[in-house]
């Protein structure tokens, strides 16, 4: 366990539960641990985990863009997939885990190249629902937090292992008040 896990644990409990409750704070603490978790994953030889927490960073930019944009001029609301975007995440997802785990098995020295695109992917897919406010990005999360629990506990980044059981509560907090939200509107 090292500071810089210990602070990445932190700014993403925070981040997260921020976010459970649509504050665009949410975004700067997802950013910083984002950025940490990008040389923890590395080092720990989880380089699809690593360049998911950099594009995390990215997308954390966007999310804070949008959620800031948003709050002047309520543009972006919780909403719904649409039965297309549904198509899009479900094939495109499984698709390019597929191509990122055939990558990682041909150049990358990684010893779980199936979960580890499988949480690169579909992380993103969830990062951009929550960006966008989609509802649907809470399931995805909680299957995803579960996973990466135990994928960490494996790799022995127990810190994070317990990070991500406990984002596995926020993600079903977050689903209820962001159900509640969607259901007032």
């Amino acid at each position: 366990m090292s500071i810089l896990e210990i602070i990445g644990f932190i700014a993403s409990l925070l981040g997260i539960w921020l976010a459970t409750r649509s504050h665009v704070l949410t975004w700067p603490l997802q950013l910083l641990a984002s950025l940490l978790y990008v040389w923890l994953f590395f080092d720990a030889h989880l380089f699809g985990e690593s360049l998911l927490q950099f594009v995390y960073a990215a997308l954390a930019l966007y999310g804070w863009w949008v959620w800031k944009k948003s709050a002047s001029d309520a543009s972006v609301a919780i909403s719904k997939l649409t039965r297309r975007e549904w198509l899009i995440i479900g094939g495109g997802g499984t698709l390019l885990t597929l191509l990122v785990t055939r990558f990682q098995v041909q150049f990358l020295p990684t010893d779980l190249p199936l979960l580890d695109s499988g949480i690169f992917v579909f992380g993103l897919l969830a990062q951009w629902m929550q960006a966008r406010k989609k509802i649907e990005n809470w399931p995805f999360w909680i299957v995803l937090d579960l996973i990466a629990a135990g994928v960490y506990a494996y790799k022995g980044l127990h810190l994070t292992a317990i990070l991500y059981v406990i984002l596995t509560a926020l993600a079903v907090s977050g689903w209820i008040s962001w159900r509640k939200e969607l259901a007032a509107a």
